[in-house]
């Protein structure tokens, strides 16, 4: 693709736009590793809040990302796309405590949507590097398209269940006679 492109544009204008691209990388990366950091060692409180901790935890974090280059998918979009389905354990938060104003979610609603979040990514993962055919010969974006519609679905059916389960009881009023 970026043969067309310089061909259709022109050399100067692939440069500046790989330099564009270089740049919103390492602004990501930045943001991604220092975020990584701080929930580790802050909000995690997996391990002491010093700088040194914070590197570390950054050169793992790194290195995780590195060794998903090598035995994955290098295409950005399955990048974007695995990311985005873990992202999606967000959703039903959105619709049912930010939205709804539902205060009642059990704690086990919150983490059965982050396993299924996290397990679509991995299944998007596996098949878009062509490590595993599970969803059939289907295109990789069609698979997307079912993974995601079933973490949604699966998230959003766990809160409801958790909020049906744990709604407060109304407690029975003492009998007056008077009804």
């Amino acid at each position: 693709m970026n043969a067309a492109l310089e061909r259709l544009l022109g050399a100067l204008p692939m440069l500046l736009f790989n330099i564009a691209l270089i740049i919103s990388a390492m602004s990501t990366l930045d943001s991604t590793l220092s975020s990584s950091a701080k929930l580790v060692a802050i909000d995690m409180k997996a391990t002491a809040a010093t700088v040194r901790n914070g590197r570390l935890i950054m050169l793992g974090f790194m290195l995780l990302g590195l060794l998903m280059v090598f035995i994955g998918n290098k295409d950005l979009f399955s990048a974007v796309a695995v990311s985005g389905t873990a992202s999606m354990y967000l959703a039903p938060v959105i619709f049912f405590s930010l939205w709804g104003n539902f205060r009642n979610i059990p704690v086990w609603s919150y983490l059965a949507a982050f396993v299924f979040a996290f397990s679509g990514a991995l299944l998007y993962f596996l098949e878009s590097s062509g490590h595993t055919a599970l969803l059939g010969e289907t295109h990789k974006y069609t698979k997307l398209l079912w993974i995601s519609l079933s973490v949604l679905l699966s998230g959003c059916a766990t809160f409801a269940l958790g909020a049906l389960l744990s709604r407060p009881t109304e407690q029975a009023l003492p009998y007056s006679g008077l009804d």
